[in-house]
């Protein structure tokens, strides 16, 4: 049986959320910012954030969200139409929302509206179509190239910690919460553990 929610007006909610706020001590950003709360949660405004240059040669990125608990990041990523995308290793598993263009993909050609979900410790690659390809893609613990041999070039990591560090100076990431300190990814330790 389904849960209904409390009805209440407009000038309840309103109140509602000002008692939230209050209660637990949260600020509000401006309607052009971004920010994080000490609640743990997060306002992007999308539009306002500036695109930051990824690895892959002529992509751009917009740094959504960092969990360091879960070892996690999402971001919207553009990647030119027309290249072929070089075989890459994902770690963990890797989740992606194709809002435009396409791709030809081994496991079929994706196209916008398309769901992608990756599994963990897989190398594949893309061949982009002609037009631009912009994605919101889910990532867990992090890209790296293919080793000559197989399996991940741990040297080409990109996780949690780069995506930062990249989006930080390039002023766009204010809205995202610090790493806690001496935070290391735990999938790369693991991924050290099985390949080095």
């Amino acid at each position: 049986m389904a849960t209904k929610y409390k009805e209440a007006t407009t000038e309840e909610q309103v109140a509602e959320l000002e008692r939230l706020r209050l209660q637990g001590g949260l600020d509000v950003v401006k309607d052009r910012e971004s920010g994080y709360f000490k609640n743990g949660s997060t306002l992007a405004r999308t539009e306002h954030l500036p695109w930051t240059p990824f690895v892959l040669e002529g992509s751009k990125f917009k740094l959504l969200a960092i969990d360091w608990k879960r070892d996690m990041y999402m971001f919207m990523l553009i990647v030119p139409g027309g290249i072929p995308v070089s075989t890459h290793y994902h770690l963990s598993e890797a989740y992606g929302y194709i809002m435009s263009g396409s791709f030809e993909y081994e496991f079929g050609n994706v196209f916008a509206g398309d769901f992608v979900g990756e599994g963990e410790d897989i190398e594949h690659g893309a061949v982009i179509g002609a037009e631009e390809v912009l994605q919101v893609s889910t990532i867990f613990g992090g890209l790296t190239g293919v080793a000559p041999n197989g399996g991940p070039d741990l040297e080409s990591y990109v996780g949690c910690m780069e995506v930062y560090k990249i989006a930080m100076d390039n002023h766009a990431a204010y809205h995202i919460t610090p790493p806690p300190p001496g935070w290391t990814s735990s999938i790369l330790e693991t991924a050290k553990a099985r390949f080095l």
